[in-house]
């Protein structure tokens, strides 16, 4: 018989005002713990949960800014012995998945999992995951998201050349403030997480990208389109939105898999390469910014076939191109 476990998922909200004049900025966050025989949200930055020793768990973390920027997120503190915890970037979210199993002997310890998430202008908030961990119990297999987690993970949909875009995956009505020049929009993110491998190096410690992942993805629950407006040349248009934004993908993924640091000790040689990966994304995202805001204007938002014409030919190449001799 396989034993299916819990899996829970509990939301936070955490808002800060820019001192800069561009407004409220909302830091959004989300846990999903699978495995866990019971969690509660102690405080709204401290999520408290039971786990079993020796069942083998998985944290998912999802911090979101409104209006999208680039988001951060970096784990401050794991358990001393436990799996090392990645950093995730994200342009509007970024997510981090964390795996561990408590291990034997671990019963009836109280461990704690610390995240830092931040933005810019705004001051960094810990995110605490405190880990009861219980009694053994039979060995189970995970069972899938909770309801609510399967459908955040359905509403993304990763780029790929052989799905293009259909208007069935515009979910979100439009909204009333909307662009009066805009038929439709599609939301985009573009994230990455990044373990480093840490090697001594004489009296130094030297860090290179071990793990790296960088998706290009549309989230569909926050994509629209209106209902009179949805013809072929309109999601053309859109389409090379999202084929613009695997063009700097791709960019992102190759300029972090050449970063490389030292430190004199081997969490300082990681700290400065994750650094170094944090300016690195938010290079490549004003860049990517830039890119799509002119393209919106060159097209008219596709309303100009003849200019139309013309990126749809840049974008191909950008993306046949390895270079990626982008803007």
């Amino acid at each position: 018989m396989v034993r299916r476990c819990l899996g829970f998922v509990l939301c936070g909200v955490w808002m800060a005002a820019l001192g800069w004049g561009q407004g409220a900025v909302t830091l959004r966050w989300s846990w999903q713990v699978e495995a866990a025989q019971a969690c509660s949200s102690a405080e709204a930055t401290l999520l408290l949960c039971q786990v079993p020793e020796g069942s083998a768990a998985s944290v998912t973390l999802s911090v979101s800014a409104d209006p999208a920027r680039a988001v951060h997120v970096a784990p401050v503190a794991v358990p001393a012995g436990w799996p090392a915890a990645s950093s995730s970037s994200g342009w509007g979210t970024a997510t981090t998945v964390y795996r561990f199993t408590p291990p034997p002997g671990s019963a009836g310890r109280l461990v704690e999992i610390l995240y830092r998430a931040w933005t810019d202008g705004v001051p960094a908030l810990d995110l605490k995951l405190a880990v009861n961990i219980s009694a053994p119990v039979p060995a189970c297999s995970l069972a899938g998201p909770a309801p609510a987690g399967s459908r955040e993970m359905e509403a993304r949909l990763a780029w790929s050349a052989d799905r293009p875009l259909t208007w069935d995956d515009f979910w979100a009505p439009p909204p009333p403030d909307r662009d009066p020049q805009a038929a439709a929009a599609i939301a985009i993110v573009i994230d990455y997480q990044l373990e480093p491998v840490l090697t001594p190096d004489g009296p130094k410690w030297r860090a290179g990208v071990g793990s790296l992942v960088v998706t290009a993805a549309m989230e569909r629950d926050r994509s629209w389109a209106l209902a009179d407006r949805r013809t072929p040349t309109g999601l053309g248009h859109e389409q090379r939105h999202f084929d613009l934004a695997e063009a700097y993908r791709r960019l992102l993924e190759a300029a972090l898999r050449g970063l490389s640091a030292t430190g004199s000790s081997a969490a300082e040689a990681a700290q400065n390469l994750l650094s170094q990966g944090r300016a690195v994304f938010q290079e490549v995202m004003d860049r990517h910014s830039a890119a799509q805001a002119q393209y919106d204007r060159d097209t008219n938002h596709g309303r100009d076939a003849a200019r139309q014409e013309e990126w749809d030919r840049r974008i191909a190449g950008w993306l046949s191109d390895p270079y990626l001799r982008l803007p």
